[in-house]
């Protein structure tokens, strides 16, 4: 049976500040490094396949990190981007409820 194992990327201030980061590209903060070495030490002692990334920074160098405890190449796809957030990038909740109401309460009544 084939397994697709998810890893999240590590936390980037952004994620700290609570801001929209879509297709911005904040690097890991030293938390997030941390967590990247983490995920690699659990995911040791297994066979993969692959690992696959988005080209933004902060998925990118999860997973490297997680590639050279794995001796593993590090395959990298543009197309594996999170959705753009337009411009609600880089903004906090509080601030795009503000500046874009209508679109917050829609987002909010459908999540999918």
């Amino acid at each position: 049976m084939t397994e697709l194992w998810l890893v999240r990327h590590g936390q980037t201030d952004w994620n700290v500040q609570g801001r929209y980061q879509g297709q911005a590209d904040p690097p890991l903060n030293a938390t997030g490094l941390a967590q990247a070495e983490r995920a690699a030490e659990a995911l040791a002692g297994r066979a993969y396949g692959a690992i696959y990334t988005s080209d933004l920074q902060r998925a990118r160098v999860t997973a490297e990190i997680i590639g050279r405890r794995l001796g593993m190449e590090v395959l990298v796809d543009a197309r594996l981007r999170e959705v753009n957030q337009g411009a609600w990038e880089g903004m906090l909740s509080t601030e795009i409820q503000t500046h874009y109401a209508g679109e917050w309460a829609a987002r909010q009544r459908d999540r999918l």
